[in-house]
């Protein structure tokens, strides 16, 4: 990794190059994480990376474990069925509530554009770009909400969303499958029925078949095993 330049957000930046490289796939899942490794890489002291860490902690992305280091998490049995719930707790509650602020038009207008993006990447076939995409959709729909504790709370989960999807989304078929859900839920807010989008969001989020579901099985430490690839929702 490059150097970083010191300036006075470091912290940030180092926050980010390590959220970065987690989310997309440098570091596995379960890999122990040096400090003084990754201060050096960087080009800084360990304190601003210590720091790093504790965050990446509260979002979900390392496990700090006492007297044996810090690792790149991992899921525990149960857990993405958790994941999942919770996603589709908030981001439903999130559609609500800008059904109900009549912010439609402004949440309508950003997924209008996140799909015109995504049908380049698809286009393409830029899977990471895709990837990035459909976190960003998802995370419109609570950015939007107007209530921060949504955003918040989503906050608690999304990375770790995201570094599932940088591992599992590479099966064509189920790429196609997500592009086209993320299509018919933009149309759906366009057209003002929260209860269709509701439903569709329900089934895209929390379905055992495809997505996750399929390509998972947990071992008995409660890491993951990836059997095919699967694009997640």
């Amino acid at each position: 990794m490059e150097p970083i330049k010191r300036s006075p957000l470091l912290v940030d930046e180092v926050l980010a190059r390590m959220r970065t490289a987690i989310v997309q796939g440098d570091w596995e899942l379960g890999e122990k994480i040096s400090e003084a490794r990754v201060a050096a890489s960087f080009g800084t002291s360990k304190s601003p990376v210590r720091e790093a860490l504790l965050q990446l902690k509260r979002e979900g992305l390392v496990e700090i474990r006492p007297q044996a280091g810090t690792y790149v998490f991992t899921l525990q049995p149960g857990e993405l069925e958790h994941i999942c719930d919770m996603r589709l707790i908030l981001e439903s509650a999130a559609l609500q509530r800008v059904f109900e602020h009549e912010a439609r038009d402004v949440l309508g207008n950003a997924l209008s554009r996140l799909m015109q993006a995504m049908q380049t990447a698809w286009s393409r076939q830029d899977v990471r770009d895709y990837l990035d995409l459909d976190g960003a959709f998802h995370h419109a729909l609570c950015a939007n909400s107007g209530n921060p504790y949504i955003m918040q709370s989503y906050g608690l989960i999304e990375g770790k969303v995201a570094a599932l999807r940088t591992r599992l989304g590479t099966d064509p078929h189920h790429m196609k499958k997500s592009y086209e859900e993320h299509g018919r839920i933009a149309d759906l807010v366009a057209a003002g029925d929260l209860g269709a989008t509701l439903r569709l969001l329900g089934s895209h989020i929390a379905r055992k078949e495809g997505s996750y579901w399929e390509y998972l099985t947990q071992t008995s430490e409660g890491g993951l095993r990836k059997s095919a690839g699967g694009a997640p929702a």
